[in-house]
């Protein structure tokens, strides 16, 4: 979601619980190479991609 653009009109509790929701799961999957990397050198980077996949899953629960 590359959109920065004002949203026009009235804006219920449900979008803009849902859009918030929908930005932090971008937030979540957006690659950060610097903390990928740090995993690869501690040694836990598939650790912190299970992590990653439990935190998209609990996420797609909070949908409204």
């Amino acid at each position: 979601m590359k959109d920065q653009n004002n949203i026009q009109g009235p804006h219920s509790e449900l979008d803009k619980h849902n859009r918030a929701l929908d930005l932090f799961i971008e937030s979540v999957l957006k690659p950060d190479a610097t903390l990928r990397q740090c995993a690869r050198n501690q040694h836990c980077y598939d650790e912190l991609m299970q992590h990653r996949e439990h935190v998209l899953n609990y996420l797609k629960t909070l949908r409204r």
